[in-house]
């Protein structure tokens, strides 16, 4: 037995290390609240900064749909997210701009060496349960990722590289860090399926991360869809033919003013 969590790696790390990685995780993660217009909670996942000026990164899963989320810190901070850098559904990711300047990032680091054994961390937010520290191991490598025939109820699980890991990853911690033991990133949990836990690995997530993204303006949290734009615009230009109708009923569109004005009224 101490043979194999030797070469698991599982005991590279002392305790002391563990602490204070955890330590550093903490500055960095953030429980994402999300809730409705009027304030009600409607759920909770996880997340984590990787620039100092607001730049959170998450599952798209997690912010879908919801118009208020709030990120909160280790420390009892409770941050708005203002907007939406990036919403990738294909490849569950997002990333996020909240509202604070001078926070801790988190580096990150390459899923390119990792081999199955490679001993891994994370900090999420599992059933409710903020800021829990987990340790495990990378089971398998999915370059391919899952058979469709699993049924996985995300969108090309089949089809998106995938790490498969041995760490506790309950509901609540969608697009927790999974780290090294030198605290890099190297991957963003993603999903579950029975005991085993998938992420998505980091190249994926670095691969959308440009300048222009960074530089560009956050939109919304929530995009009004375009055929509510198109009934809008429809009921707006029926107003406007019906009030045309109204005054040329009411004088051929002259106003009433300008009609008293030339010695008449109706």
């Amino acid at each position: 037995m101490l043979a194999s969590l030797v070469l698991s790696g599982l005991l590279s790390v002392t305790p002391e290390a563990r602490q204070a990685l955890f330590a550093r995780l903490k500055q960095s993660v953030v429980v994402l609240e999300a809730s409705t217009v009027s304030g009600d909670r409607t759920g909770n996942g996880t997340g984590f900064v990787i620039r100092e000026d607001g730049v959170v990164v998450t599952n798209h899963h997690v912010v879908e749909g919801h118009p208020s989320l709030t990120a909160v810190f280790a420390d009892g901070r409770r941050v708005d997210v203002t907007g939406l850098l990036l919403l990738d559904e294909a490849h569950d990711l997002a990333v996020l701009r909240i509202d604070a300047k001078g926070l801790e990032p988190l580096k990150l680091g390459s899923s390119a060496a990792l081999t199955e054994g490679s001993q891994l961390f994370m900090a999420g937010n599992p059933l409710g349960l903020d800021f829990t520290f987990n340790e495990g191991v990378l089971t398998a490598l999915r370059p391919k990722g899952l058979p469709a025939d699993l049924g996985v109820p995300l969108p090309d699980a089949d089809k998106q590289p995938l790490l498969q890991l041995a760490i506790n990853a309950e509901p609540g911690s969608s697009g927790s860090p999974v780290v090294d033991a030198d605290g890099l990133v190297v991957g963003v949990v993603r999903s579950k399926l029975a005991s085993a836990n998938f992420a998505i690995p980091v190249e994926t997530l670095k691969a959308q991360l440009t300048d222009e993204l960074f530089a560009k303006e956050a939109r919304p949290l929530r995009q009004v869809p375009w055929w509510n734009l198109v009934i809008s615009a429809v009921v707006l230009a029926g107003v406007a033919l019906f009030l045309m109708g109204r005054l040329r009923a009411d004088g051929g569109g002259t106003p009433r003013a300008q009609r008293r004005f030339g010695g008449y009224e109706e």
